[in-house]
C-alpha cells in the first residue's frame, strides 16, 4: 500500500515541477507596458516614419532585416545615424534623447528604436527604469555590449528588450520570412489536400484530440497496471 501511495506522490510532485516550470517561462517573457514620458515622446517623434523622412533626420538603413534565431520575431532593418553611435558606443554611454539607432518593420517604417553601448567597465546599465544587461556580440560588433530595445505595439504601449531573452520583437516580422510562411503555408495546403484525399479511402483521419485521448488512456491503463502489480508484491 505505501509503495501505492509513492506511485501517488511522485506522480503529485511531477504535476507541481511542471506546474512551476509553467509559471517561471511565463514571468520570463516580457509583456507591453505603458512607456515613461521620455519614451513616449520618441514614439511620437519617430513612430511609423518612412526611409525618406529618417535619411532626412541622419539616419541610414543598412543591413538586411534581422530575424530572430529562433524564428519567431525579428528586429528589422536597422537605420543608424552614426553620429549619435560614435557619440555613444565608445564612451559606453546611452543618450535617451537621441537613439542611435531606428527599427523599420516589413514596411519599412519606424516600429522602434535601439541604444548600444561598448563594455568599458560600467557594469549593468539603466534607462527609463529598466536594467539593461551585457549581451552577446553581432556581426558589426563582435564584442559583448548594452543593447536597449523598445518596440512600439498597439495602445500606446512599449516593448522592452533589455536581454538575449528580450531583444526581438516577438510579433516582428522580415520580408523573406513572410515569402517563407506565404510558401510553407502553400505546401502544407497541398499536403493536407493529397492527405485528406487518401484518408477518405480509409475512413478518415483520427484527429489530434482523439490522438490525445487515446495517449491519456494508455498512461490511466499503465498506470494502473503498474500499481496493481506493486499491490500485490506488497
Amino acid at each position: 500500500m505505501r509503495r501505492v501511495v509513492s506511485l501517488v506522490t511522485v506522480a503529485a510532485l511531477m504535476a507541481a515541477m511542471l506546474a512551476l516550470a509553467g509559471v517561471a517561462w511565463a514571468q520570463s517573457t516580457s509583456q507591453p507596458v505603458d512607456p515613461p514620458q521620455q519614451v513616449a515622446q520618441l514614439r511620437q517623434q519617430f513612430e511609423g516614419l518612412s526611409v525618406e523622412q529618417i535619411k532626412a533626420q541622419g539616419y541610414v538603413p543598412e543591413g538586411p532585416c534581422v530575424p530572430s534565431p529562433s524564428g519567431v520575431g525579428a528586429m528589422g532593418v536597422h537605420a543608424l545615424n552614426h553620429e549619435l553611435l560614435q557619440a555613444q558606443f565608445p564612451k559606453g554611454k546611452m543618450d535617451p534623447a537621441n537613439p542611435p539607432a531606428l527599427l523599420l518593420d516589413e514596411n519599412n517604417e519606424v516600429m522602434g528604436v535601439e541604444w548600444e553601448a561598448a563594455d568599458v567597465g560600467q557594469g549593468q546599465m539603466e534607462m527609463f527604469g529598466q536594467t539593461i544587461e551585457l549581451q552577446p556580440g553581432h556581426p558589426g560588433v563582435e564584442e559583448p555590449h548594452y543593447m536597449l530595445h523598445v518596440y512600439f505595439k498597439p495602445g500606446g504601449k512599449v516593448l522592452f528588450g533589455t536581454n538575449p531573452d528580450t531583444a526581438f520583437d516577438p510579433e516582428g516580422v522580415c520580408p523573406e520570412m513572410s515569402a517563407m510562411a506565404t510558401s510553407s503555408a502553400s505546401a502544407t495546403a497541398t499536403a493536407s489536400a493529397s492527405s485528406a484525399s487518401a484518408l477518405s479511402e480509409t475512413g478518415g483521419p483520427i484527429s489530434l484530440t482523439s490522438l490525445a485521448a487515446l495517449a491519456s488512456m494508455a498512461l490511466l491503463v499503465g498506470t494502473g497496471l503498474l500499481a496493481f502489480r506493486v499491490v500485490r508484491r506488497g
